[in-house]
């Protein structure tokens, strides 16, 4: 898949090394060190040989019709870049474990601004450090390890925990409400918006939290009491990211009565479903994400427009964010209390970590 080849594979054709790195930038593209894929089906005659690996079509079409450099698709095509690295890498060795960020990227667990870095992995004695990988001398248990394509990595559910000491809470959080979200109503997330949530989705969530964290927490040489704050605050409600993070804050802020994807209806039909509700209050928060602006255009646009003006005259107070607003709790927190400061009457212990 995806057309990986090594530099000895390459080499093996009769290839130069100087014809591999003309390649480069024309069909070639390194993703680590001896490490490439082919993306196009080259006319040099010094790179005819290496269309032999060009065995994935799809990966072949993306690239030659440029695909890849459209900028809704640019941020999914580094980090699946990013994942092919980790995947690829060859030089494993017998006892090696990824872990922390590379383990959430072999997971597809949302992660945002984490910048390429090299291979994280975890071995019970040895230590190392190279330019493609860090390998730290930490003891991971054997029920906290599974394999992803063949590479053995921390679990979800480890990884997500593992995420607070390496990128901080609130990435432990965010992909722990994915892991989570995934265990109790699956990967489909168009299924889920057609069907909707399960009836009574939230009084199962203590259960399915202690099963799928409980484990792996009491195994944890440090850090349990935060890892255990941050478990008895998840939801699988949270559709993304942003979402995620904008319940983080308001955790942070001591704001822990909201309703999460709430459905506001008139007679039979539903207007819209709220991020996040304040019933007593009325106060309803919108995390506005990029993409489906990029996707629906002013279509989007319109219907949020009029869904707005009608809660507006239900009586709701609409607070709207942008990304970049969640992403720093002091901004979150100004914005929120300057346009609803009646929610810090609401506001209890705040969550420290």
């Amino acid at each position: 898949m995806y057309n990986v080849v090594y530099f000895q594979d390459l080499r093996a054709t009769g290839a130069a090394t100087t014809d591999i790195k003309s390649a480069l930038g024309c069909c070639l593209l390194k993703l680590d060190r001896g490490v490439y894929s082919v993306i196009r089906r080259c006319k040099d005659s010094s790179h005819r040989r290496f269309v032999r690996f060009a065995i994935d079509e799809a990966w072949l079409v993306y690239h030659e019709t440029g695909r890849h450099r459209e900028r809704s698709q640019r941020r999914k095509y580094l980090e699946h870049l990013d994942r092919l690295r980790i995947l690829h890498y060859p030089r494993y060795r017998s006892g090696d474990v990824v872990w922390g960020p590379s383990a959430a990227k072999l997971h597809k667990l949302g992660l945002f601004d984490v910048p390429t870095q090299p291979v994280n992995v975890a071995h019970a004695v040895s230590s190392s450090r190279t330019g493609s990988l860090t390998r730290r001398r930490i003891s991971v248990h054997a029920e906290d390890i599974c394999e992803v394509e063949g590479i053995r990595v921390t679990t979800q559910a480890k990884t997500a925990l593992d995420l607070r000491m390496a990128l901080g809470p609130a990435a432990a959080f965010a992909a722990m409400e994915q892991v989570l979200r995934w265990s109790m109503i699956g990967f489909d997330e168009e299924a889920i918006f057609k069907t909707g949530y399960p009836p009574h989705i939230m009084s199962r969530v203590p259960d399915a939290v202690d099963g799928l964290f409980g484990p792996p927490i009491a195994r944890m040489a440090r850090g349990n009491q935060s890892a255990r704050k941050l478990a008895s605050l998840v939801t699988p409600l949270s559709e993304s990211y942003a979402e995620s993070r904008a319940s983080f804050n308001l955790h942070l802020l001591g704001l822990h009565d909201f309703v999460q994807q709430f459905d506001v209806k008139d007679g039979y039909r539903t207007i819209t479903r709220l991020d996040h509700l304040f019933e007593e209050s009325g106060v309803a928060l919108y995390i506005d994400g990029t993409q489906k602006y990029v996707d629906g255009g002013f279509a989007v646009m319109n219907k949020e427009s009029w869904q707005q003006n009608r809660l507006l005259s239900m009586g709701y107070k609409v607070i709207r964010f942008k990304f970049n607003e969640i992403l720093n709790v002091a901004t979150f927190s100004r914005k929120l209390f300057d346009q609803a400061p009646e929610l810090r009457q609401h506001c209890k212990k705040k969550l420290a970590l």
